[in-house]
Parts: structure tokens; sequence; C-alpha cells
């Protein structure tokens, strides 16, 4: 997923001062593969991601999302973790 900046700000006049500062960007599904495969897409607060179900399965058997994708979170330790459970989920779909 590559995500674009859509707008630039222009500093205030009179600036705070923060010791910790957290922001969330729009994201921007780049790759038309998702809908090309018919996964459904759902658009959030944050933008479009692939719609999924708790194992990280998509509306289209058997094939599995996860990450920014997925969810709307942009966090990397949660993209890792929604990842490995994808791919556990996706070698127990092929065994069962």
């Amino acid at each position: 997923m590559m995500l674009h900046l859509t707008q630039e700000l222009e500093p205030p006049a009179n600036p705070a001062r923060f010791k910790g500062l957290f922001t969330q960007t729009r994201a921007h599904i780049s790759s038309p593969v998702a809908q090309q495969l018919g996964c459904e897409i759902e658009e959030g607060p944050l933008g479009a991601f692939i719609k999924v179900n708790a194992a990280q399965e998509t509306s289209v058997p058997g094939v599995f999302a996860c990450g920014d994708a997925a969810r709307a979170a942009g966090s990397v330790a949660l993209a890792v973790g929604d990842g490995a459970f994808a791919g556990l989920a996706a070698h127990r779909s092929t065994l069962f």
C-alpha cells in the first residue's frame, strides 16, 4: 500500500509545544488486485480497506488480507501481528 500526502499545512501563528504527538493519516489502496479478485472494500474514516473476518479472510474464499490493507490503523506492530495471524489462517485453510 502506498500512502500519499494530499494536504500541505501552514505553521500556526502561535505554535503549541508537545512532549509527544501521534498523527493518523488516511490510507489509499494503491493496487487494484483486491478489487480484481472480488474482495469487498470498505470505506472507513481513515480511508479504504479490505474487509476481513476474525481470521483475516476476505469475502473471497482462500484470499486473506492483513496489515494496513485490512485495517485502518497505520501501526507496524498491528500489521506484523495481522500478517502472522493471516499466514497461520491461510496455512490452516489448506489443511482442513
